[in-house]
């Protein structure tokens, strides 16, 4: 496998990219924002998401919600951590987006998941979805 330390140029590798470098690329990108996110030694373990503003220097966007949500959000944690609620949902959402796209990379190179192995871990698991 190729390592792909950086992003690509022209971005994620697109569909015609050796799986190789693709899956380098994603995990990568998972490494990185898991180092960033990493607790010191000896700190409690603490979802990576909700350490985001490790992650760097906030930039100030403009983004469109349905007034219904904003309301929910703001009557939920309050006007000061709109913005915090906001990136801890969308680094949640980052890092399901790359672990979806890395299920299907792993899946387009090995084949789905055989039968017997989903319904072993749906015995083991049997309260999961």
């Amino acid at each position: 496998m190729s390592a792909v330390p950086h992003e690509p140029a022209g971005g994620l590798p697109g569909r015609d990219a050796d799986f190789a470098e693709r899956l380098a690329w994603l995990l990568s990108q998972y490494r990185e924002l898991d180092s960033r996110t990493a607790a010191p030694e000896g700190a409690p373990d603490l979802d990576s998401a909700r350490n985001v503003r490790s992650l760097g220097r906030a930039r100030k966007v403009s983004v469109s919600m349905p007034e219904d949500l904003t309301s929910a959000v703001q009557h939920r944690v309050g006007r000061g951590a709109f913005s915090q609620y906001v990136t801890d949902a969308v680094a949640k959402q980052l890092e399901f987006d790359l672990v979806a796209e890395l299920a299907e990379l792993l899946e387009a190179e090995h084949g789905p998941v055989p039968e017997e192995y989903l319904a072993e871990a749906g015995a083991a698991w049997p309260d999961a979805e």
